[in-house]
């Protein structure tokens, strides 16, 4: 089937949706109106029928019409507040053929979109709104933003057919009507696998249509911003959905149990997307972008494919002065990516106390190994205490219950198995004792897992005691002494 003709199709489902349900509706009280005029029990046995129907298939279409779903959470950026970045968007949207968002709203999201509110099912546009990842502006360049701002409000361009543009929109109604049918009931729970059906159906039909209008807008965006620019765009914005997810993982949730959060976001993201050997690990991504799983209600062409669309037509010149920062488009950047940034934060989020990103790792890892620390010793047990175990020759009642050696393995290979576990364990008590004791400390490194730092002279010997702990003969007077001179365990006599 022809696109055009998909697009038809769609917006006959679409417009024809709400013709059905009055029709339904229409019959069920013209049926109860003659039951009622014959037979008042047959009435009531069809009222109790139709009644429920016709809320639920009201509801399911009122569901479409009212558009307003949730308010997104961000931080509204002003035609006085963001000059710059409103004057971007306008000259962007004159130049793809549309008319500019009533709104832009900066969102803590790696994306960018734009979204109208609608009536009946799409076919009218009340207002227009934007939204912009501070993500976006925090890790890319100027000309791919225009890139990633063209190809949104692409989506609406002139250029494109009228009804494929109704397709998309109808699309997002739909969208928003199957989050606005809950499913209460077991006549409600009926209607709303009835509409996923016709959901299922209308997107089927539609995909074709929304991939096409996908690459229809990647191609607007080249002509406005340059097809390097589009093609770099849609690498990055790859490139920075896994890096804000390792970021987030990795970092920003490393003092969450300690009852803490960064105070710079956004500047967190921007210091680990500016580390050099980070750098190099995200630029696999940037050159090998996932292909993903197709899928027939696919809307997106996979990103290798969407690249591929775009080298296939004319090359279209880049805007001059593109390779600075996008963030450099905002008055204030700084504060204001970081309220965006923290602007769906949940209330568990907003509990947590801010603070720096050096005091952050340190507070977060010495909280975590202070808790491993007590687990390996048990309910009120000591360093002291392990250490003697170590001296009667018990080592292995260290070792982690959880990983037992092969059972093939011989009486030397379960000791050198043991030893492993109980060198790692004791680093462990050991590391939070020293932490305790104000001698030692977690650095943040952008490259990798935040580092051990130990205060001299004792962090040059600890290695070497720990090792001597840990080994066949078990020698543990070397990180005894380093104990006692950190002022951890007392001095021997």
């Amino acid at each position: 089937m022809k696109t055009s003709w998909r697009a038809l199709v769609a917006v006959a489902l679409l417009a024809g949706f709400p013709v059905l349900v009055f029709l339904v509706v229409g019959g069920l009280a013209a049926a109860e109106y003659f039951f009622f005029q014959h037979s008042g029990i047959l009435a009531i046995k069809l009222g109790i029928v139709a009644v429920p129907m016709s809320y639920a298939l009201l509801k399911a279409l009122f569901a479409i019409e009212r558009t307003r779903g949730a308010t997104t959470p961000g931080v509204p950026a002003t035609r006085a507040g963001e000059p710059a970045l409103w004057a971007l968007v306008e000259e962007l949207a004159t130049a793809v053929g549309t008319r500019p968002p009533d709104t832009i709203t900066l969102v803590s999201e790696v994306n960018a979109g734009v979204r109208e509110r609608t009536g009946w099912l799409g076919l009218r546009v009340r207002r227009r709104e934007m939204f912009i990842g501070a993500q976006l502006l925090a890790g890319l360049r100027h000309d791919q933003l225009c890139a990633l701002l063209g190809h949104e409000l692409g989506h609406y361009s002139n250029r494109d057919t009228r009804l494929a543009a109704l397709t998309y929109r109808g699309r997002r109604s739909i969208e928003r009507a199957l989050l606005g049918l809950s499913g209460d009931g077991w006549f409600e729970g009926l209607v709303r696998k009835l509409f996923v059906l016709y959901a299922k159906l209308y997107f089927a039909v539609s995909a074709a249509v929304c991939r096409r209008q996908e690459l229809a807008a990647d191609a607007a965006a080249a002509r406005v911003a340059g097809t390097a620019a589009m093609i770099g765009a849609l690498r990055e914005i790859e490139t920075l959905d896994v890096a804000w997810d390792f970021y987030f993982d990795r970092y920003v949730a490393i003092g969450w149990d300690a009852g803490y959060l960064p105070d710079r976001l956004a500047g967190g993201f921007q210091a680990l997307l500016a580390d050099e050997k980070r750098a190099g690990e995200f630029d696999r991504v940037r050159h090998d972008p996932p292909a993903g799983e197709g899928s027939r209600y696919d809307t997106h062409p996979p990103t290798p494919a969407r690249i591929a669309a775009l080298e296939a037509l004319p090359e279209f010149p880049g805007r001059p002065g593109g390779g600075h920062p996008a963030s450099e488009i905002l008055r204030d950047a700084a504060p204001t990516l970081e309220a965006a940034v923290a602007s769906d934060f949940s209330e568990k989020a907003k509990a947590k106390r801010r603070t720096d990103w050096d005091r952050l790792v340190d507070l977060g890892v010495r909280h975590s190994v202070t808790v491993e620390a007590a687990r390996i010793l048990g309910a009120g047990k000591t360093l002291a205490q392990a250490l003697d175990l170590i001296d009667a020759g018990r080592a292995a009642e260290l070792a982690d219950p959880e990983l037992a050696p092969p059972a093939s393995a011989g009486p030397r290979a379960r000791r050198e198995f043991a030893a492993a576990s109980v060198r790692a364990r004791l680093s462990t008590v050991v590391q939070a004792y020293l932490a305790e004791a104000e001698v030692a400390h977690w650095k943040l490194s952008w490259s990798g897992p935040p580092e051990f730092v130990v205060d001299e002279p004792l962090g040059s010997g600890l290695t070497t005691a720990l090792d001597a702990a840990a080994a066949a003969d078990h020698d543990t007077a070397p990180l005894r002494r380093l104990l006692a001179a950190a002022d951890v365990l007392p001095v021997r006599s």
